[in-house]
C-alpha cells in the first residue's frame, strides 16, 4: 500500500497532540511559533525534543539564540495558539507581558506548564530540523486543561 503527503497527514491527524508555543529571544526581540512536535527525550539528562520546519523564520532563529522555552497551552488559550501558528510575527507577542526565563526566552503567561532550554543539538529531519533543548527550568500549575490539537480542529481533554 502507498501513501502520499495527504494520506500521511490524515494517518497522523487522528494523534491527539497538547499544543506549545516555543519562543526565543534574538536580534534583540521576542519571537516564537505554535508547535505540537515538543516531546520529552530524556530525563538523565532532561532533554526535550522540538521539530521546526526549515522555511521558518524560527527556525534560523533558534540557531542563532541557542535556546528557547516551550510554554504548554491552556484550553483558554486557543486565541494564542493560532496567533502563534497563522499570526504576523510582528504582531504575536502584542497584548502579552510574558515572564522571562533562566536564558532569557519568554514565557507566556497563564499557560499550564513552561520548559527553559539551552539548545544542545540540531540534527537533520526531511524539512524540519530536529531541536534537542537541554532543560535548564521549569515549572507548571495544578489547575487547568490542556489545549489538544486533533484532526485539525482545536479542543481540550475531556477525562472519563
Amino acid at each position: 500500500m502507498t501513501v502520499d503527503s495527504e494520506g500521511f497527514r490524515a494517518a497522523l491527524g487522528q494523534l491527539a497532540s497538547g499544543v506549545a508555543v516555543v519562543t526565543m529571544h534574538a536580534e534583540g526581540e521576542d519571537h516564537g511559533f505554535t508547535a505540537t512536535s515538543v516531546t520529552s527525550l530524556s530525563l538523565s539528562p532532561m532533554l526535550v525534543l522540538v521539530c521546526v520546519a526549515h522555511g521558518q523564520r524560527c527556525h534560523d532563529l533558534l540557531q542563532q539564540a541557542r535556546h528557547f522555552a516551550v510554554s504548554l497551552l491552556d484550553s483558554a488559550q486557543t486565541e494564542l495558539g493560532v496567533r502563534f501558528a497563522t499570526g504576523s510575527p510582528t504582531q504575536r507577542f502584542a497584548g502579552l507581558t510574558p515572564e522571562r526565563a533562566h536564558t532569557g526566552a519568554p514565557i507566556l503567561p497563564e499557560c499550564l506548564a513552561w520548559i527553559d532550554c539551552s539548545v544542545r543539538e540540531i540534527l537533520p529531519g526531511g524539512d524540519h530540523s530536529i531541536v534537542i533543548g537541554e532543560v535548564r527550568s521549569a515549572g507548571s500549575r495544578e489547575n487547568g486543561l490542556p489545549l489538544v490539537y486533533f484532526r485539525r480542529q482545536w479542543g481540550t481533554f475531556a477525562a472519563h
